[in-house]
This record gives structure tokens, sequence and C-alpha cells, in this order.
């Protein structure tokens, strides 16, 4: 696992040496790819708390996804640091286009490794499960330690935790799992060094799968 900043923060995961990850937890991961693996469209809604150590505060973001299969992606974020405008990033997986909040655009070769927007597995996973999801060699969970909890309440519902320690990037991540769909709904990021220290905080208010999508959503146009 490696965390990145990028323009706004992004967590993605990167590999490197193996831990042996259990039984119960190489069963999820299966069951999280192959859910993600058969999504024809979705649509999320997330709201992200990203630490930011530059100002001491946090930034706080609202941010919406649109998926059509395999790789078309529309996300659009806002929050009050960018009061009457938003951030955009439209991809196809060949091209993607980049609107920052000043109003500039501009259009590069798509780079999974390399999305201009804040988000996290709830919505990285649609188009990059493949990596984000496997402890296999050459896979974004090939170094890292993980553990299941079956079970825990958070706001009066249960779910199941999976939680990942990466010891490079010295940070310590939960994945909430909804244990009646099997879809991420939560992410918190944590230094690892001082767990009580939360880095980033990702919460899905709304998750549509397989609606219908107006295919002028993934055009690459600001």
């Amino acid at each position: 696992m490696r965390f990145r900043v990028l323009s706004l923060s992004l967590l993605a995961v990167v590999a490197s040496g193996a831990h042996a990850a259990d039984k119960d937890v190489e069963a999820i991961l299966k069951t999280l790819r192959e859910n993600y693996q058969k999504v024809k469209t979705a649509r999320l809604e997330v709201t992200s708390v990203i630490a930011d150590p530059e100002s001491g505060s946090d930034i706080s973001l609202n941010s919406v996804m649109s998926y059509k299969g395999p790789g078309s992606v529309r996300i659009v974020a806002k929050g009050p640091t960018m009061p009457g405008s938003y951030l955009l990033y439209v991809t196809d997986s060949k091209q993607a286009l980049v609107r920052t909040p000043d109003g500039k655009s501009s259009t590069k070769k798509f780079d999974a490794d390399e999305v201009a927007v804040p988000l996290n597995l709830e919505s990285l996973c649609f188009w990059d499960y493949k990596r984000q999801l496997s402890t296999a060699a050459g896979m974004n969970m090939h170094d890292s330690k993980l553990r299941l909890l079956k079970k825990e309440t958070w706001k009066d519902k249960d779910y199941m935790v999976l939680e990942e320690k990466a010891e490079r990037s010295k940070v310590f991540v939960r994945y909430f799992i909804d244990p009646a769909t099997k879809y991420i709904v939560r992410t918190v990021v944590y230094n690892l060094e001082d767990t009580t220290e939360i880095l980033q905080d990702h919460k899905v208010t709304k998750f549509e799968l397989n609606p219908k999508l107006d295919a002028n959503l993934f055009k690459l146009k600001a």
C-alpha cells in the first residue's frame, strides 16, 4: 500500500512484499471483487473530511460519482473552500478531463494512479477492483497486514470491518462493508503511529446500483 496525496488528496493502495491474509480476509476480498466487477452502472454520493497539514484544519467535500462499466467515470466534487464552483473529473479510461475550481480545463491520457479528485475505495473499486482488492503478487494489498472484523456497530447499524495496516505508508485504514450488499460504504484512514489521528474519512451517503445514466455525463467536455 502506498499513501499518495494529489491535488486534493487521494488514497490508493500499491503493492510490494507479502503478508499472508487469512481465509476470512481472502473470502471477503473475493466477494468484493466479484460484486464490483458485475456492476454495469452506479451513482454514489460521498462526504469526505480530509486533514490538511498545511492549514491545520480539515477540508470538507461532497462528491457525486457516476460510473458506467467498464471504465467510464464522472466525479463532481464541491466544498466550502470552492464556493460557487466545483472540481470535475471525467474519463472514458483512455482520456481524462479535469476542470479545476478556477474554471480551467485540461485533457490528458488516463492514468489510474493519477486521478485528480479526492476519492477512496468506495468509488475507486468500481473500475480498479482487480488491483485495489487483492493480496496477490503485484496487487495493491500485497504488502498489507489485514484483519476482518465480522461485526461492528456504527450509528445503530452493523457492519463488517476490514482493517489494513500499511507500515511503509504509516497508515491504518478501516473499510466498513455493508454485510447485506458487500460493498464498501465508509473508509477511515488513520496515522499508523497515532491511531487517534484521522487523516481521511469518506462516507457513502447515497448508493444507487445500475441506475439509468445519461450518456452525455461521460463526454469529455467541461
